[in-house]
């Protein structure tokens, strides 16, 4: 650490060391924007908010084990607790991973740098951040809390988990680092990418499509990194600081349109009483403020050109090529695979951002409380405003912004030059528009006056009848309709399931299989007894004391 500060409090004769370096202060920025983003509106009056906060925070600026450890437990207790009061049901599970995340962090803190330490780091804050296989608890635990809350752990605190990895896997264990570390992330992540673009075409609740969202970019950063681990094993410092690029600044644009994203659901649910793209339609005629900065949030998710999210995926690619071009004939084919998979992934975000936008805010409205849905609060605005406005940057200004997070890859990867980014889109964005303000001009000169309706069939959206007044349903596609070509393929052909479950459905079986066996330690850890929970948390710590002392014999 650069700059320390040593409280009086914590462990005796220790106390708490905090302090921040360049990758701290890169977390710090990418939190500060969302916290005051949900601090403008109702939930800054929630003594649990701030402490949850506080946790994310104190992890982040943790300069010893113990503070680490404090803050990121605090961050999951009072995560949780915000949770339970959303929902039950996946507060249960929710606690079920942070006691094995937990569990997992705990001894792996204290172990000799290695790999069953970065082994078990990777499974507790893996799990934290929703990582494949151990991600099954994120769309349903964060859609549980308002939506402030809900924008915080997909925005703020899944990048504190991945910080944990970043901290340990490059700078802490760093002249221990192997190139399987590398692989590992690289396969939870493509799992983590594959799954979570798939369900978020899938559902029809649009703060589980935004959560399963999140674990597919959670999956995109952990490929990124892992790249940079496997690069950096193999003494590939330029490769390993392109993959970082890609990675870090993902992080920053993620940490950007996905609390915006959450924001705008938590609007919607509040003016029409329900997120399920089947009942919503036309919300951007009663709500056309929130619709603009929905679009703009929907971009980033989808990464389309000019958004923020597509320098960063432009950055992982070609980490992806790279890495592909330096290794033997099975890490060319497994390099493939995984550009596969990115291109899989690429494409279902449009499908998920464009049902979002497309369902939810053109068309007809479906039921009358769409209809007469209002403008959001100016509280809501104002922080999503403030999301969209930093989004701008990211997107038109990448080179800049990875100018300035220069320090960041110096620290993880010394002596690196990283590649300058083949992608201006600036004047892309310039000449963009110049060409619609010179289109706008010619239709305003020699444009057709007035309107005229015509049949939807032959390209336009006439008034519906007076004995329609919503136009026929069946007229419009639902969010169910929408995805149920890829539901059918996904499920029926790879599956073989008969009654399709969107919740339920993974890509490969034994992904699969092994959800199914999460899902059922997490059902008895549910009905665990306080005693036996108890004797579980027993039970670990004896086992890190265990592996402590054979360390330490060794």
């Amino acid at each position: 650490m650069n700059h320390e500060l040593t409280l009086p409090i914590g462990l005796p004769g220790q106390g708490m060391h905090l302090g921040v370096d360049p990758l701290s202060c890169l977390f710090l920025a990418i939190l500060a924007p969302q916290i005051l983003a949900v601090a403008v509106g109702e939930d800054r009056e929630s003594v649990l908010f701030w402490v949850f906060v506080l946790g994310m925070v104190l992890a982040v600026v943790a300069a010893d084990a113990f503070s680490l450890v404090f803050g990121f437990e605090l961050m999951s207790a009072a995560s949780w607790v915000l949770v339970l009061r959303g929902d039950r049901k996946p507060a249960t599970l929710y606690a079920g991973i942070a006691m094995f995340s937990g569990a997992c962090l705990v001894p792996a803190l204290f172990l000799p740098a290695g790999g069953v330490a970065f082994g078990l780091i990777l499974l507790g804050a893996g799990a934290k951040a929703g990582l494949a296989p151990l991600h099954a608890w994120l769309p349903r635990a964060h859609p549980a809390p308002p939506a402030g809350i809900s924008a915080l752990m997909s925005g703020g605190m899944v990048k504190v988990a991945l910080y944990v990895i970043i901290r340990y896997g490059f700078v802490v264990m760093a002249p221990d680092v192997k190139p399987w570390w590398g692989i590992a992330l690289i396969f939870a992540g493509g799992a983590s990418v594959l799954i979570g673009s798939l369900r978020a075409v899938l559902e029809t609740e649009l703060k589980v499509v935004l959560a399963c969202s999140t674990v597919e970019h959670v999956g995109l950063i952990a490929t990124g990194l892992g790249i940079g681990l496997l690069a950096k094993g193999f003494g590939d410092n330029a490769l390993a600081a392109t993959a970082l690029q890609g990675a870090l600044l993902l992080a920053v644009a993620h940490g950007l349109f996905k609390p915006l994203l959450f924001l705008g659901a938590g609007a919607v649910k509040h003016a029409t009483g329900t997120n399920s793209l089947d009942w919503l339609g036309g919300l951007i005629r009663g709500m056309p403020h929130l619709g603009g900065l929905m679009i703009l949030g929907c971009a980033g998710m989808a990464a389309l050109p000019l958004g923020p999210g597509f320098a960063p995926e432009f950055l992982l690619l070609h980490a992806v090529f790279g890495a592909a071009g330096t290794g033997g004939i099975l890490g060319r084919i497994g390099f493939e695979a995984l550009l596969a998979v990115l291109g899989l992934s690429a494409a279902m975000a449009l499908v998920s951002g464009l049902r979002i936008v497309g369902i939810g805010f053109l068309g007809r409205p479906r039921t009358l409380r769409a209809a007469a849905a209002e403008e959001a609060g100016w509280p809501v605005l104002a922080g999503m405003a403030l999301l969209a406005v930093l989004c701008v940057p990211v997107a038109l200004l990448p080179g800049l912004l990875l100018a300035a997070m220069q320090p960041v890859f110096a620290e993880l990867v010394p002596g690196a030059a990283p590649q300058p980014l083949a992608y201006a889109p600036f004047p892309l964005a310039l000449l963009l528009a110049g060409f619609a303000a010179g289109a706008w001009w010619f239709v305003k000169i020699f444009g057709a006056r007035g309107e005229r309706e015509v049949p939807a069939w032959q390209g336009g959206f006439g008034k519906p009848p007076p004995w329609l007044p919503f136009g026929n349903p069946m007229t419009q596609a639902t969010g169910t309709g929408f995805s149920e070509p890829i539901a059918r393929a996904f499920g029926y052909t790879i599956l073989g399931a008969k009654h399709l479950d969107p919740g339920e459905v993974y890509v490969l079986a034994p992904l699969a299989r092994l959800h199914q066996v999460l899902t059922r330690a997490a059902e008895r850890v549910r009905r665990a007894t306080i005693r036996q929970r108890l004797a579980f948390v027993f039970g670990a710590l004896v086992m890190f004391l265990l592996a402590l002392g054979l360390a330490q014999g060794g």
